[in-house]
């Protein structure tokens, strides 16, 4: 076992300095503890064990944890609510997570999986449960298949985006996968968190055909035609026999999962990216209703990525470039910011792919139906097209034009976190969010938006919204950047999130994610037949986790041994401090 720091968690210069970064020692050192109810001379030996499987150098315990807890935590000065965890281990292999498996089982100790931690602005790799074993399957981190004939990939956990966008490049694959906003984190861990990309096939988890999954004994199963020997079909067809149980490993605890097939995009001959400007904050509501009906009709057949004016100046600095007053960014200092910089209030981007005549037949539509229905706004549409006649290199597609949509690596994105530091650029910077899903009404979307507005003022923060359209609903995304070392800010962070979750019970829009911090809560949304859904899944959690080892609490799904650690599921039974 090791008290060190991870080291060359990447193998990308740019990506390991910015994962160190991020994950810099904390600033409150991280407390010993112990797995709830394991005393210390049955943990001593748990660990030894872990070493035995995985070598001392990949058990982590004590300083070494610093890349193990969350980052962005509001609670870290209290050690009662902060969230950490007691060792980490990194497994190589099926084998060895086997082998952890039965040494957790043997001591009762609970475990929190993760493959790459970086699900920021949710806990990032901290457990639910204080004393967890964080079990980190970075290292299993091979690419088993990518396919050009179907347009698909077969990975572990611990492989990232860039590492499968690398590996197409290098092998001339003729499959463009989709990204993610940042791409160091892990496809399955995002897939299976329900995160979404950008471009084509955007909506991971319903692009998986076959799983492999590890259950808490250890035993292993396959899922859909994965499961049938063999099969050609194992990674292409959802159809199985009998019940089709891949979504009971989505944001589950029901299993490790230790293979994953995702499909990918075909590499187009052409390439439009679409953007749609409309200047003012009231406009929103046109827009979504014209976007909306084509993506329902299929006119516009991916996802449309809707951004708010204080996100894109969030691309172009800091907030003291801006405004370096109290509280939010006013309302009049915006109309500036935008006759300044020469921006729209509300931008929306998607992209088109397939043959150049289709494409622009598809923009022409598009491009009609808006200038109809919103005369204010600016619709434009940049083609690529492949040389010749051939298929089109996304490496010569500007930047601008092709990031989130092409297949392209990015941490593009990242230095937003930096929004709310001082000038002087001291502070750590964090991020979280709220997220709800809101069906694609103009009317019910803007409402909500207005709603929060008043919620963000009130807290002091800037506004970061955005949203991402599917066919018939939006992911609403209600983002909070802030200083995490600034204790007003962790106070205004605390008020935003209650007053969000307020609203959105009113209004009885659920959640598609939540933060460790919140998932009691978040699952307190599924009210119907009291709690039957959470009743339901706790059963079957009962029954292939007995004891209750594998990431307790993840999703507000609480095994039978450690169902009393539940919090209150409804807010105003909740002390507002637990936030």
């Amino acid at each position: 076992m090791t008290s060190n720091i991870p080291k060359n968690t990447y193998p990308f210069e740019e990506y390991e300095a910015a994962h160190q970064k991020i994950f810099v020692a904390p600033r409150v050192p991280i407390k010993r503890i112990l797995p709830p109810g394991v005393s210390a001379s049955d943990f001593s030996q748990a660990v030894a064990e872990f070493s035995n499987v995985v070598g001392g150098d990949q058990v982590f315990i004590g300083d070494g944890l610093a890349h193990y807890i969350d980052p962005y935590d509001i609670w870290e000065d209290d050690e009662f609510k902060r969230k950490m965890p007691s060792a980490a281990v990194c497994p190589s292999s099926t084998d060895q997570i086997r082998e952890v498996l039965r040494v957790a089982n043997k001591f009762s100790i609970p475990l929190w999986t993760f493959s790459r931690g970086k699900n920021l602005g949710y806990g990032g790799p901290a457990p639910r449960i204080n004393g967890s074993v964080a079990l980190d399957l970075h290292r299993m981190n091979k690419i088993i298949e990518v396919n050009d004939e179907y347009s698909y990939a077969v990975v572990e956990p611990g492989v990232t985006w860039r590492d499968l966008i690398d590996y197409c490049v290098a092998n001339n694959k003729k499959v463009w996968p989709s990204t993610p906003s940042l791409s160091w984190g892990s496809i399955t861990g995002n897939t299976l968190d329900r995160g979404t990309g950008f471009g084509a096939n955007f909506n991971h988890h319903q692009c998986t055909a076959g799983l492999e999954v590890m259950l808490a004994d250890g035993d292993v199963i396959r899922t859909g035609q994965f499961g049938v020997d063999g099969s050609p079909s194992a990674f292409i067809s959802k159809f199985t026999y009998g019940p089709s149980i891949e979504g009971l490993f989505l944001q589950s605890n029901l299993g490790v999962v230790t293979k994953l097939s995702i499909w990918l995009t075909p590499q187009p001959k052409a390439f439009m990216e679409c953007t749609v400007e409309i200047p003012e904050f009231e406009d929103l509501a046109p827009l979504v209703d014209a976007l909306g009906s084509m993506r329902q009709s299929g006119l516009i057949p991916n996802c449309v990525w809707f951004m708010g004016v204080p996100e894109i100046l969030s691309g172009m600095g800091r907030r003291v470039d801006f405004w370096d007053g109290d509280g939010a960014i006013p309302t009049w200092r915006v109309k500036e910011l935008q006759k300044q910089h020469n921006l729209a209030y509300w931008l929306a981007r998607w992209g088109l792919y397939g043959s150049k005549r289709v494409i622009q037949a598809q923009f022409d539509e598009i491009k009609e139906v808006i200038s109809r229905e919103i005369p204010t706004a600016t619709v434009k549409g940049n083609l690529f097209v492949g040389e010749n006649g051939q298929l089109l290199d996304n490496k010569k597609i500007p930047e601008q034009n092709a990031v989130f949509l092409t297949g392209i690596s990015s941490l593009l994105s990242l230095p937003t976190v930096d929004w709310a530091l001082p000038r002087d650029g001291t502070g750590k910077a964090a991020h979280g969010d709220y997220a709800p899903i809101i069906p694609n009404s103009g009317k019910l979307i803007l409402e909500w938006i207005k709603a929060s507005y008043k919620h963000y003022f009130d807290a002091g923060l800037d506004p970061l919204i955005d949203f991402f359209m599917h066919e018939r609903h939006s992911l609403v995304v209600n983002m909070f950047m802030y200083d995490q070392q600034n204790l007003a800010h962790r106070a205004a962070v605390q008020q935003l999130y209650r007053r969000l979750h307020e609203e959105s019970k009113k209004k009885s829009y659920g959640m598609y994610r939540a933060h460790v911090n919140h998932m009691d809560l978040i699952a307190g949304h599924n009210t119907f037949n009291n709690y039957a859904y959470n009743r339901f899944v706790e059963k079957l959690k009962d029954s292939v986790d007995p004891n209750g080892i594998l990431s307790p609490g993840k999703s507000g799904i609480w095994p039978k041994n450690y169902r009393g650690l539940r919090e209150p599921r409804d807010l105003a039974k909740e002390n507002s401090s637990r936030l």
